[in-house]
């Protein structure tokens, strides 16, 4: 029994070292140049979709590209429906390591671990071109090579009678085995408590019933760990997370309905269709959670313009979004220099307008923008004056003229300006609000002074660096 038992934990350890690492080597594959796919294939559905195939294969993490896409949303480079194909097709691209997971390979991924030592040994594996691919290489062995361990660990458990009585025991209670695949799920990718469950298939240790239950909860389970990474996003940058969410709870919700009308009436569903696909009941296990992920992908594509008032119904922009959405600069403006300056500079009398609201104290009158709460203000003009830099620096990487490249240097450099004064301004009144409520009457007026002066300062700046008359910048 010890034997068993430790045949099993060092499978299962090897199993995780494997997952881990591929993960994070794949990621960093696929992270150096995800985004510049992913603004070329978004302008066609079907390039975003197979984008997301190759994305959801490569990170096995429909989390990670779902992260990704919504980073790149806030960022104002893709829009939400542009981004749709890319986080719903990327969950079909995880299944095929469970497919892979199906075929006896114990040869090859002996033949692999010696060519990874190999290359170790002579320290390949430390340049910078070959370290991730290397390392996922050997992540995938290793995961391979624990499954071989875990089956030789499970294969005596089918001969042992209590065992045979629990597994027996587990069938009458279904919920079980579909409340332990969603468990898994919490702190495993389902993909990986998928192919954890084709494994104990394969050994006799569980039934394709018992296994269409444990991914399917391991699907639903994948949902509720999704809803609570993502619980602090708000506006739209939680529109892909909940896309991701209801995708899979959309599949699982159908395909229960199926398994309970094949269970109880014995009609040919989705039971029957794996079955007809394959006589090796470990790979009829791997084909039910590759068509759960179509099934979801397909549903939310066909319904994908009613799913995106939805998600803008139940997660509509927020504050900060609003302020960190360009209102004059555009992609194509950027084929005229001179129109595309005149752009940014509009751009960054926004921000300058914004500075003396940063002044909690300051008499002013709040309304659009300057009415918004002041952390919202702040992070809604980091996310424009970066959406700025960016926009200038791809101005300055087109050949222009002496005189428009002269020009981009000095709105550049005045886009950092206006990065320092902002977090000085909010620096300093974060400073004086925590002397207020202990302040004597003479630091209060001190402060007052200094609050109504600076207050005075931004606004002459902001029309000094937007006005022609020079009595402007005369005052400033």
């Amino acid at each position: 029994m010890t034997v068993i038992f430790a045949d099993i934990l060092g499978g299962l350890g090897l199993f995780f070292i494997g997952i881990k690492l591929i993960g994070s080597h794949l990621k960093q594959i696929a992270g150096r140049g995800l985004r510049e796919r992913v603004a070329w294939a978004v302008h066609k559905p079907w390039r975003a979709g197979l984008l997301g195939v190759l994305s959801g294969a490569l990170t096995q993490s429909p989390i990670a590209v779902t992260l990704i896409a919504t980073s790149m949303n806030t960022a104002g480079l893709v829009t939400i429906r542009q981004a749709m194909p890319l986080v719903i097709w990327a969950n079909l691209g995880t299944a095929a390591i469970v497919m892979v997971a199906t075929v006896d390979i114990h040869l090859a991924v002996l033949f692999l671990l010696g060519a990874v030592g190999l290359v170790y040994y002579f320290d390949v594996n430390k340049s910078d071109r070959w370290r991730h691919p290397v390392g996922a290489l050997l992540g995938l062995a290793l995961l391979f090579l624990g499954l071989q361990f875990i089956k030789q660990g499970a294969a005596p458990l089918r001969e042992m009678h209590e065992v045979r009585e629990l597994l027996q025991s587990a069938a009458h209670y279904r919920r079980l085995l579909f409340l332990a695949g969603a468990a898994m799920a919490l702190i495993l990718p389902a993909s990986t408590a998928a192919i954890i469950a084709v494994a104990m298939t394969t050994d006799g240790l569980l039934t394709i019933d018992g296994t269409i239950l444990v991914i399917y909860g391991a699907n639903l389970g994948a949902a509720a760990n999704l809803w609570l990474m993502t619980a602090n996003l708000r506006g739209t940058a939680r529109q892909l997370a909940l896309l991701q969410i209801g995708l899979r709870c959309v599949a699982g919700g159908i395909l229960v309905i199926l398994l309970a009308l094949e269970l109880k009436f014995g009609w040919p569903l989705m039971k029957a269709l794996v079955t007809s696909l394959s006589a090796n009941i470990g790979r009829q296990a791997a084909w039910v959670f590759l068509l759960y992920q179509l099934l979801g992908a397909l549903v939310m594509s066909l319904g994908a313009g009613p799913v995106r008032r939805l998600l803008r119904h139940y997660s509509p922009p927020s504050c900060e979004e609003a302020l960190a959405r360009p209102k004059y600069i555009f992609d194509l403006a950027l084929d005229d220099a001179l129109t595309a300056l005149d752009l940014v500079e509009r751009e960054q009398g926004r921000l300058l307008n914004c500075l003396p609201a940063y002044l909690s104290a300051a008499d002013m009158e709040r309304t659009g923008e300057l009415s918004t709460s002041i952390p919202a203000l702040l992070q809604g003009n980091r996310a424009l004056a970066g959406q700025i830099a960016t926009f200038i620096t791809e101005l300055i990487n087109r050949q222009q003229d002496r005189l428009a490249l002269d020009r981009m240097l000095n709105l550049q450099s005045r886009n950092r300006l206006i990065d320092d004064l902002r977090e000085g301004v909010y620096e300093l009144d974060g400073l004086l609000a925590r002397t207020r409520p202990t302040a004597a009457s003479g630091n209060q007026a001190l402060e007052s002074n200094i609050t109504e002066a600076l207050h005075f300062l931004l606004l002459a700046l902001h029309d000094a660096a937007l006005s022609p008359d020079p009595d402007d910048l005369e005052l400033l």
